[in-house]
């Protein structure tokens, strides 16, 4: 007898895990409950669970499992506990319900609504439900403003301190204070630069010196490589947070519920000075930002290699290098070209994959293209 597959995705949000009744636990034992109560003969449950993830966009790890699942057509039903764990995302959630479940035979069940697909052959249950969505996409919404309006308002007042603060700072109680054994490479990497060091001679000085980068220090790394590059650099040679200035607000979401962000125009940023203890000068610091304006110049054009032209997308990885690749280390220029292609051939991936979840192309045109991108990959870390 086949095998009746049954998906119980559960969603818990930041916001939501305040309140017990959405609890991961919670949302386990009423979908466990239905599925008992379904009776189905030779059923199979598989659980799905994003614990942590907004309900506004369909970019959650658990939830990419489960929809690849239902266009490799090994899904019958999915069960969840209302429209809201599912997403909040009027349009999209009767995308996948009115479209793209129905196209799959995947028969989809929200338990506290009382919504089973099967009954409503492919429509989102009328009028009622419609609301609903609605409801829930208007509620996802304005607590997402009211958290970025809060945050703000932290920002404004100096409170709102990440805990990846800028390296040579450390956060203690809700403040910054400087962490020594950073502050000292920082201080010496200002000192290199005032002196007329170029940002590959401070490179080289730093490896030589075996002076930990950032993200070594941070995750204490018991084999550190010492690898600086000029991006390194040049970020700490124009970091205010340095003369004990706070600064907030250089970015900001592109949409309520998107991960993805924008640059905010650096005369809209939060500063507020002598916020926290300084590790430079301001008399260095100044004459540093003086030689960086008179150095730097724009990053050159160059012409991309055949492999590099996989999409038109903007090579934002040019954008973050401030000075020319001139100014990288020795070890680190044969690096740059391949970063770039690494991030293209990424890039290619997502949308591949994307164009698979919306059914415009099949399993097996997209197994055979990704196995192409992923030997591409290969052949450049190897």
């Amino acid at each position: 007898m086949v095998k009746y597959i049954i998906a119980k995705y559960i969603r818990l949000s930041v916001e939501d895990a305040k309140t017990d009744s959405l609890s991961v636990e919670n949302q386990r034992r009423i979908l466990d409950r239905y599925i008992e109560e379904m009776n189905i003969p030779n059923v199979e449950v598989l659980e799905f669970v994003d614990n942590g993830h907004s309900g506004m966009n369909f970019e959650r790890p658990a939830m990419q499992k489960l929809l690849e699942l239902v266009q490799l057509g090994h899904v019958n039903a999915i069960v969840v506990k209302d429209f809201s764990r599912f997403g909040r995302n009027m349009i999209e959630n009767g995308y996948y319900i009115e479209r793209v479940f129905p196209l799959h035979r995947v028969r989809f069940i929200s338990v506290s609504n009382g919504f089973d697909a099967a009954e409503h052959e492919g429509s989102t249950g009328g009028l009622d439900v419609a609301f609903e969505f609605l409801i829930h996409e208007q509620y996802s919404r304005d607590l997402s403003q009211k958290i970025k309006s809060a945050k703000r308002a932290r920002a404004l007042r100096g409170e709102s301190i990440s805990k990846n603060c800028a390296f040579g700072f450390k956060k203690v109680d809700g403040r910054l204070e400087i962490d020594e054994p950073a502050a000292e490479t920082v201080r010496l990497i200002f000192e290199l630069y005032r002196d007329g060091r170029s940002l590959s001679e401070i490179s080289d000085r730093l490896h030589k010196d075996k002076r930990p980068t950032p993200g070594e220090h941070k995750k204490c790394a018991t084999h550190p490589t010492y690898l600086w590059n000029a991006s390194h650099i040049s970020s700490r040679l124009r970091d205010e947070q340095y003369i004990g200035t706070y600064v907030a607000g250089k970015t900001t979401c592109v949409e309520i519920g998107s991960g993805k962000t924008v640059k905010i125009d650096e005369s809209e940023w939060i500063r507020i000075p002598d916020h926290h203890p300084a590790i430079v000068d301001k008399a260095v610091f100044e004459a540093v930002q003086g030689k960086l304006n008179l150095k730097c110049k724009p990053p050159r054009k160059r012409k991309p290699r055949a492999r590099q032209q996989l999409n038109s997308s903007k090579n934002t990885f040019e954008d973050e290098i401030i000075c020319s690749v001139n100014d990288f280390p020795q070890y680190l220029k044969h690096q740059v070209g391949d970063e770039v292609l690494i991030k293209q051939i990424e890039s290619t991936k997502r949308t591949l994959y994307e164009r698979f979840v919306l059914a415009e192309i099949g399993a097996d045109e997209f197994r055979t293209e990704n196995a192409a991108l992923d030997a591409d990959l290969n052949r450049i870390y190897s």
